[in-house]
């Protein structure tokens, strides 16, 4: 059952007890009020009779004026039923409405006086009271009224009452639906779109602009996950097209020398070339798959599956300084390397690792003689790695792009390397509780790569 019909049925049986309960309520209060007052009647005008008996017909016989019985409604007196019995019990005397033979038995009827009571009168349903005749020790009077007047109001009052009812409740459901429906189209707006989104349409979206606070915020939410959703699995796919790029360039190499060493017979010079050449492709390829590698550990832990740690940062620069030591030879590159901290918290294969890529990044983005810079500074506690170099510098559109994995921009497609080297930076900064970032130089040519680390 869907929860719009479940709500409108909810409401529908709410109000149905609670009218019963009311209308019950409101019956049992009525016809206890009319009784009694039937029954104060009965009484009043039973003394009456009794007296008047008493005087006029010494206690033996009735004297039944015709002013008519109790008044028990606004409806009018109501037809009295009359019999006195003596001591043993027999009927001394009965009004017209007991037939001889329909008159009640003394013995049948309960003991007690002025005490009102149900009788059952041949088909008809009536209010009695006895009441002892004054001045007569042994004859008492029974005086009986229908319950006739009574029962119709009874009756009326439940007519009205369950028409009332079913009015009630069917205007609840009709309206009740029509606002169940307006306060839940946010809801059934929400259901929709997640459906097609479960069966694949990532470009679906919620886009509620009104309603309720909460379904609002619940609907933005949505719609950001699945665009967030939408932006990991373009960025799963791009990342899979480029590693299987990246991955076939230099197996391609490799399978193409192999093929020509195994044409013809060749010179030693010639397999030596040869051989170097797949050499550098499998050394590329084995750089590039433990990039991969290494990026995925990132993934699912913090830093390099080291324990967090106190370093020393200098320890750190001069490991990542001695990886690139050939590269900044070859390249007569300069480096200025001023940091202000000591001890540092973090993983250290990690903030090597990561310090070590930026490193790669400005020397290889420099030009031959050119100066790359090394800033590292604690503000508070937190580490920012600054490095800049002093090449083309990067357009601004690919700035966005740059710490995707296997993202280079159109003027590097042919250089070398994997192309994870910055998306490693940016995972390792995140794992520490910081991120990456990319700024232009703060004059001249180049640009400034760098770090906050938060351990």
């Amino acid at each position: 059952m869907r929860f719009r019909t479940r709500l409108v049925v909810t409401l529908a049986a709410v109000t149905a007890f609670t009218n019963l309960l009311a209308f019950g309520t409101a019956s049992l209060v009525v016809t206890h009020s009319e009784e009694r007052q039937l029954d104060w009647a009965l009484r009043t005008e039973a003394r009456e009779e009794a007296a008047e008996i008493s005087e006029e017909g010494e206690g033996r016989s009735l004297r039944i004026t015709d002013r008519g019985g109790p008044k028990a409604d606004d409806v009018g007196r109501l037809t009295k039923y009359a019999a006195i019995y003596d001591e043993q019990g027999r009927v001394l005397d009965h009004t017209e409405t007991f037939a001889r033979d329909e008159v009640p038995r003394r013995e049948t009827l309960p003991a007690d006086l002025d005490l009102p009571f149900d009788l059952r009168h041949g088909s008809e349903d009536l209010r009695a009271v006895i009441m002892q005749i004054p001045r007569s020790s042994d004859s008492v009077l029974l005086l009986a009224a229908s319950r006739e007047d009574l029962e119709k109001d009874t009756t009326f009052l439940w007519k009205v009452m369950v028409m009332s009812a079913v009015l009630s409740i069917g205007g609840i459901v009709t309206s009740s639906w029509w606002i169940v429906r307006r306060l839940t189209r946010g809801h059934t707006k929400i259901t929709e779109t997640a459906r097609r989104i479960a069966s694949g349409d990532l470009k679906a979206r919620v886009a509620l602009g009104s309603g309720d606070d909460e379904v609002v915020q619940l609907a933005r939410d949505i719609d950001d996950m699945v665009e967030r959703l939408n932006l990991v699995i373009e960025g799963q796919n791009r990342f899979i097209a480029y590693a299987a790029h990246e991955l076939r360039t230099p197996l391609t190499v490799l399978y193409g020398e192999l093929q020509l060493a195994l044409r013809r017979s060749r010179s030693a010079e010639d397999y030596r070339a040869m051989i170097a050449e797949s050499l550098e492709a499998v050394r590329r390829l084995n750089r590039l798959v433990e990039d991969l590698l290494y990026l995925a550990r990132l993934s699912v832990k913090k830093g390099d599956g080291d324990e967090m740690a106190r370093l020393r940062l200098g320890e750190i620069v001069d490991n990542a300084v001695f990886w690139i030591e050939s590269s900044v030879e070859e390249r007569e590159i300069g480096l200025d390397i001023e940091f202000d901290a000591d001890i540092v918290v973090g993983s250290a294969m990690a903030v090597e690792r990561s310090l070590r890529n930026l490193l790669e990044n400005a020397v290889r983005h420099s030009p031959r003689g050119g100066r790359v810079v090394v800033r590292a500074r604690m503000y508070g506690d937190e580490l920012e790695i600054r490095v800049r170099d002093h090449g083309r510098g990067i357009e601004p559109a690919d700035r966005a792009r740059v710490f995707e994995p296997f993202f280079r921009a159109a003027d590097e497609r042919t250089e070398p390397g994997s192309g994870l080297g910055l998306a490693i930076v940016r995972e390792i900064a995140r794992a520490h509780g910081g991120d990456a970032f990319v700024e232009d130089a703060p004059e001249g040519s180049g640009v400034v790569f760098g770090v906050r680390l938060r351990p």
